[in-house]
């Protein structure tokens, strides 16, 4: 047998585009040493022995004794992070048989999903006991226990191999979920380890620094934003005992049965030490104890209250609870000894939804056009839940027109998926975070908006230029402002240009219309408007538009209203919040700005205040061509002569108008039974009809 250089290294984790490839990273120096070229197989030795292609490693890792392998090859070698390797080149052999367990159930499986996985694994170097986690497009993850190779050691898959399905195990795990599984949540990961990791694997460090380890993490965030995912990372990549409980699994009718569940859970974790409980939807059982009125919540909490100061072998068993709405949670719970750290899993930034949409399309046969990094910039407010969601149906859009024209789905063809299939499910997929006040931003454009050139200017000058030159903003030291009012007569456009700033900027947009935000319960208003300020700072970049701004903050020297008074107190509180938080402009609307707390119109709140009036000749003219597209006009209709004859009509008055000539013409074509073109007569009478509509409505 030939002898190889063998060279110890240190473990670090794998890159994203290397997950679940059977690909380690090492430097030059080290290939060198052993004699391996790109691509060449080496023996990897842990605790157990397995077998990966190497390749060279970028600058991260230069010059240091370190290998990158992802959670996979680290479980195959029995290693965590940190540990230590011993590194060989590799003899690999062509494997004439090899015999897979599925960790999942197998009836359902197609021959083109076992063919599929064949090509998957074809070329990766494997040894008996391996395990193997590959991702079938359109099946999602599967992993297989290799059970047996024919000949024995380090094997690959040619065309020639005969693979061999069976039956696993009743007692085998699920998929294996890594720490490159999560993508955007490098520091939180870090964190979460670094708390849960250090003291299971050396609780005699803190017995000699004299200092207790943590007892417990909060992991809080809006939903999809990989709570249970970091858990479920830390149960796959600790070898510990790992107890998952589901919130409402414990609550219990019966008499002292939901308290008995949780001394029993702790029980068991005590007994089989170092362990992790998590605790999910921890808000289910442990709600504030002032708030709920039965006497069952009310002991859970003190149990559990009970459960984690009894925790006596201190680092050995660690709780972890995980809550979307964590100011629900007893306060008992969220100091020392107990919940000892919190860390906020909020939703990525932008680099953070590259790396989500990396790992989610990391088996999908990409278009050469579709860029992941331009998705990225365009889906702000998008959790990791949402990417997820966006990536399958781009993946179901285009399946559906490969599938269009071939009715009985036999032999499908080769096919990608494009930008445009990334598209389209953008139109379906809406970002979790906002749902709640989410406003589908409407197709309006600058161009469909006639007149108000210079709001318009102003508008794309405050709003749009931080975002799209932000260089030339630094250049003049220009920060954008917290908060804009457009004020002006009703139908003047201030919703529509609101629209119009949506569309354009490309950012999350959160619409509200004041109003909806006023409850006479007490508090619930002020509650209600931090929300929608905390929806907008989670998911940031965002524009936050409020309409009927005068519905809900009056002056206060108007008279006494303690609901608008405490609603004027929290918006200006809400505004200053903001100051150190980038990316949040306030837009809102009043037809009414005398009714406007002055102290809402100054630095650092409604900082610009932008007039709209009525149109002018120019502007009218404007706005009845655009409102007449696509109308089957006479060739006498005089544009000019109708915006002379319109003088004080807003826009929306003007829309209204093309409406009503349309509707005339309508009705006589149906009466005559002839197509009727909208001509000059047709606009006259419908001017007339707007006119004596707005007389009769008192409007002039």
């Amino acid at each position: 047998m030939t002898e190889f250089n063998s060279v110890k290294l240190k473990v670090k984790e794998g890159l994203i585009e290397d997950s679940h490839r059977g690909i380690v990273r090492i430097n030059r120096e080290n290939m060198d040493q052993l004699g391996a070229d790109i691509g060449d197989v080496v023996n990897i030795k842990g605790e157990k022995s397995t077998a990966a292609k190497v390749y060279p490693a970028f600058s991260d890792i230069y010059g240091q004794p370190l290998i990158q392998m992802d959670g996979v090859i680290r479980h195959n070698a029995g290693v965590g992070i940190n540990g230590k390797v011993i590194i060989s080149k590799a003899e690999v052999k062509i494997a004439r048989k090899i015999l897979l367990s599925p960790l999942e159930d197998i009836y359902n499986w197609t021959q083109e999903n076992k063919i599929g996985i064949k090509n998957l694994i074809k070329g990766m170097p494997m040894v008996c006991e391996d395990e193997l986690s590959l991702t079938l497009f359109g099946s999602g993850r599967c992993s297989f226990i290799v059970n047996g190779t024919a000949p024995s050691g380090v094997v690959k898959v040619d065309n020639e191999t005969d693979i061999v399905f069976v039956q696993p195990e009743s007692n085998v795990d699920g998929s294996r979920i890594t720490y490159e599984d999560i993508g955007g949540l490098d520091e939180q990961v870090q964190k979460i380890r670094e708390i849960v990791e250090l003291p299971l694997k050396y609780p005699g460090v803190f017995k000699k620094l004299g200092i207790e380890p943590p007892k417990g993490v909060l992991l809080y965030g809006p939903p999809g934003t990989g709570k249970t995912l970091i858990a479920r990372a830390v149960a796959s990549e600790t070898k510990v005992y790992f107890a998952h409980v589901n919130g409402p699994e414990i609550m219990n009718k019966f008499y002292g049965e939901s308290e008995a569940k949780l001394r029993e859970i702790f029980k068991e974790a005590k007994s089989r030490a170092p362990s992790i409980i998590f605790l999910d939807e921890l808000d289910s059982i442990a709600p504030k104890r002032e708030d709920v009125h039965g006497e069952v919540e009310k002991r859970v909490v003190a149990q559990l209250l009970a459960l984690m100061d009894g925790l006596e072998n201190r680092g050995q068993v660690i709780v972890i609870g995980a809550t979307n709405i964590p100011d629900s949670l007893d306060p008992a719970l969220r100091r020392p000894r107990r919940f000892d750290r919190e860390i906020a899993i909020m939703p990525p930034d932008r680099e953070g939804r590259l790396k989500i949409l990396q790992i989610h399309t990391s088996s999908m046969p990409l278009d050469k056009n579709v860029k992941l990094d331009k998705l990225a910039k365009i889906t702000y407010g998008f959790v990791g839940s949402d990417l997820s969601a966006l990536c399958k149906e781009a993946g179901m859009i285009s399946l559906r027109k490969v599938l269009s024209g071939n009715a009985d789905g036999i032999n499908v063809p080769p096919f990608k998926v494009s930008m445009d299939n990334f598209t389209d499910a953008l139109k379906e997929t809406e970002p979790s975070s906002t749902r709640e006040y989410y406003s589908e931003v409407s197709d309006v454009k600058w161009e469909d908006i006639g007149g108000l050139d210079k709001t318009k200017k102003i508008l794309q000058t405050l709003v749009e230029l931080p975002f799209h030159d932000p260089d030339l903003c630094r250049e003049y030291a220009f920060t954008p402002p917290k908060g804009i009012l457009l004020t002006g007569p009703s139908g003047t456009g201030k919703t529509l240009l609101a629209d119009a700033v949506g569309n354009s900027v490309k950012i999350n947009f959160i619409s509200v219309n004041g109003l909806t935000l006023i409850s006479h319960w007490m508090g619930e208003s002020e509650r209600t408007l931090n929300d929608v300020f905390v929806k907008a700072k989670q998911t940031a970049p965002c524009i936050l538009f409020l309409d009927e701004l005068d519905g809900i903050v009056r002056s206060r020297s108007l008279g006494t209203d303690s609901l608008r008074d405490r609603f004027v107190s929290q918006l200006i509180m809400e505004f200053d919040s903001l100051r150190k938080v980038q990316g949040i402009i306030v837009l809102a609307a009043t037809n009414r700005i005398d009714l406007i707390d002055p102290v809402l119109l100054r630095e650092g709140r409604f900082e610009y205040v932008l007039e709209l009036s009525l149109p002018e000749v120019n502007e009218r003219e404007s706005i009845l061509k655009i409102h007449s597209r696509g109308l089957p006009l006479s060739e006498d209709v005089d544009f000019r002569y109708l915006a002379e004859k319109t003088d004080k009509m807003s826009g929306a008055e003007l829309a209204a108008l093309c409406r009503r000539a349309s509707f005339i013409a309508l009705m006589s074509s149906v009466k005559n039974g002839l197509r009727v073109k909208i001509n000059q007569d047709i606009f006259n009478q419908a001017i007339y009809e707007i006119n004596n509509q707005k007389r009769f409505r008192g409007g002039g």
